[in-house]
Order: structure tokens, then C-alpha cells, then sequence
């Protein structure tokens, strides 16, 4: 198994970041350092979050549904080859298709388990069965809620859609909540793109757009398009979270330890900064190095998971 690498592409010639001396680099959607301008804030609807395992296998693409998730996380599990674990948490205004849906690996559902207990998968092996036991994890697998997509082959065509899910849900409470932009503290260096290798055949990468406020998604330089809406998938922020691979004797299997604590970073609004992780509790929480933690509730985020070895 090859270790994941990231490279990144700092334009310091454009933004310039001495510290102490020049201006700051005014990005779209953030209050330039010394401004007066009020900062953005989103009024969310939160609900009991529900999560779906996502395909990421070349002929499972393009997904659907990948950007109306709050968080969407990044995992190798087995030959190069990642899956993602989307999280909804937040009642949105119309319906939308997620899928393919695939099967579940330990360490997704232990990550699973940290925003909630709903969990859509196609299904898993004996031995996950037997190492998720004790998550109580609600697993949505059946044809209640899961439909096979005619257009595509198996096992790359397994969908739900969230007014499916919704009815999943154990309580419909719903809070509503307004979140403030966070300003973003100096420390930084600028980052304007950034890339991930799985593998030669899955290397991922990420291309800030100024006007957008975001960064633009890509794997193997094509754009990373939703299937619905032919939109390229964007983050408001991405971190890159640093765990222990360990290697299933026997298998192409990987599992991923994600406890204790690591190190990362953080790419927002161009910008890259070093943080740490802590699972704590049952509880994933990120810090800069000033031990601020981070505020992941306005906007979206994706969490590439790689490699510390």
C-alpha cells in the first residue's frame, strides 16, 4: 500500500503572507483583515443526522448528491480505491438523489457513529458485522428506502433519496440555528491548489476559486461533476486529516485507525494552515496551533483522509 502524498501549489508570487509586513489577500465572502464588513451568516435547519455510503469506484462516477451534504468525508478501503461517507444534517428545501450507495468497512462506521446512528449502505462482510456489533448503528439497507437505478449496472447503481431517509429518522425535531462566518486568523500560507494521491489512477485535487469563495474538486484533473446537475463538486473548506493505515492480513483491505490524535491541515479561502485532530469522547474535533478549535458548522466540508505512516 503506497502512502498518500500531498502536494501543494502555493502562488506566493499573487498572495502575498509575510507575516508583520504587505496586505492580507481580501477573499470573496471573508472580511478582509481590518474591516469593518460584517461577516456572512447562514440560518441552518438541523435535524438528526442521516449518513449514506458512497461509491467511489471510476465506473460508480459521476455520484449525486455529494455536495448537499454537510460534511463528506474521504476514505481509502481497499487497492487504491476510496469511498465516501456523506452526512446530512440539515433539512434542505427540495429533494435529492444520493447515491451509488456501497458497502460499509469498520472504520466508516466508527466515523459514522460520531454524527449519528442512521447509516444507508448496500451491506458488509462477516468480519465488519462482527467488529461494528457494538456501535448500535441503524442500518438502512432495503428496498424501503434503497432503488436500483436501471441506467447503471450493479453493483455501481443503488440509490435513496433523502424524503426516503427523512422517514429513517427516530425524532422530527427540527432546530433552527443561525452560524457566522469565522474569521480566519493569521499563521497561514497561501494555497491555491492542492492534490491527494490514492494511487496513480485516484489522485485528487482541489483548485480555489476566488469568485466562488470555494475550492473547485477534481480526480485525476477532470472535474468532479454531480450526475444530476452536471455541477462540479466544491468545498468551503477541506482538511486533510493524517491517521494510521493498517493493512487486513491476507487482503487488499485497509483499516484506518481514527482514534487518539493526529496531525492535518486546513485549506479555506485559499489559505493552508496546520491543525491538529483529537478523538476524544467519541468525538472528533480539530484545532489550529494556538489550540483554537476549528468551526465546522457554516458551509460544507470534505475530510480527506490519508495516511500518517
Amino acid at each position: 500500500m503506497k502512502n498518500s502524498w500531498i502536494f501543494v501549489f502555493a502562488l506566493s508570487l499573487m498572495i502575498p503572507v509575510l507575516a508583520g509586513c504587505g496586505s492580507k489577500p481580501a477573499v470573496p465572502g471573508l472580511p478582509a483583515p481590518g474591516s469593518p464588513a460584517e461577516p456572512e451568516r447562514e440560518v441552518i435547519k438541523r435535524v438528526e443526522a442521516v449518513m449514506v455510503v458512497v461509491d467511489n469506484y471510476s465506473k460508480a462516477r459521476p455520484q449525486s448528491g455529494l455536495q448537499e451534504a454537510s460534511i463528506v468525508y474521504e476514505f481509502l478501503v481497499e487497492g487504491g480505491v476510496t469511498r465516501f461517507l456523506a452526512v446530512y444534517d440539515r433539512l434542505l428545501a427540495q429533494d435529492v438523489i444520493v447515491g451509488p450507495i456501497r458497502s460499509l468497512r469498520p472504520h466508516i462506521a466508527a466515523q459514522a457513529k460520531e454524527h449519528g446512528k442512521i447509516v444507508a449502505h448496500s451491506g458488509y462482510s462477516a468480519r465488519t458485522e462482527k467488529l461494528i456489533s457494538s456501535l448500535g448503528i441503524k442500518e438502512i439497507t432495503g428496498s424501503t428506502h434503497l432503488f436500483r437505478d436501471s441506467a447503471r449496472r450493479a453493483p455501481h447503481n443503488l440509490y435513496t433519496t433523502l424524503e426516503r431517509l427523512a422517514s429513517t429518522r427516530d425524532t422530527a425535531v427540527m432546530q433552527t440555528e443561525t452560524v457566522t462566518e469565522i474569521r480566519l486568523p493569521d499563521g497561514y500560507e497561501a494555497a491555491s491548489s492542492f492534490e491527494i494521491s490514492y494511487n496513480s489512477q485516484n489522485v485528487i485535487s482541489y483548485r480555489f476559486d476566488a469568485e466562488k469563495g470555494a475550492y473547485l474538486r477534481f480526480i485525476n484533473g477532470i472535474a468532479h461533476q454531480d450526475r444530476q446537475t452536471g455541477e462540479q463538486y466544491s468545498a468551503y473548506r477541506v482538511i486533510v486529516r493524517r491517521a494510521r493505515y493498517v493493512n487486513v492480513p491476507g487482503t487488499e483491505l485497509v483499516e484506518i485507525d481514527l482514534q487518539g490524535a493526529g496531525q492535518g491541515w486546513l485549506y479555506q479561502a485559499g489559505r493552508k494552515y496546520e491543525i491538529r485532530w483529537e478523538n476524544s469522547d467519541g468525538k472528533t474535533r480539530y484545532f489550529y496551533q494556538d489550540g483554537t478549535e476549528l468551526d465546522l458548522r457554516f458551509n460544507n466540508t470534505w475530510i480527506q483522509i490519508v495516511s500518517s505512516q
